[in-house]
């Protein structure tokens, strides 16, 4: 019975060890998504605002590649999402 209880136990502490080291390089990976999607937030925001404030003189390919930006920013947070 000990032996089976002792095996039971190393599975468990094996399994605990991996999900552990699973979440914190998990962990490691969100903070970098994080930071990176923050620049491409602030540069999408430094192009927004201009655009909208002149949106009668923007040109349409303008708005084209902010929307790309756009889609790429979103895209990023779905993916930090479905890590946390």
């Amino acid at each position: 019975m000990k032996e089976k209880l002792d095996e039971i136990k190393a599975e468990i502490e094996q399994l605990r060890d991996e999900i552990k080291l699973k979440a914190h390089l998990g962990k490691a990976d969100a903070v970098d998504e994080i930071e990176k999607l923050e620049k491409d937030w602030k540069s999408f925001l430094s192009k927004y605002k201009p655009i909208v404030d002149e949106a009668e003189k923007a040109v349409e390919g303008t708005g084209v590649a902010l929307g790309m930006a756009a889609d790429e920013l979103k895209a990023g947070y779905e993916r930090l999402r479905k890590l946390l």
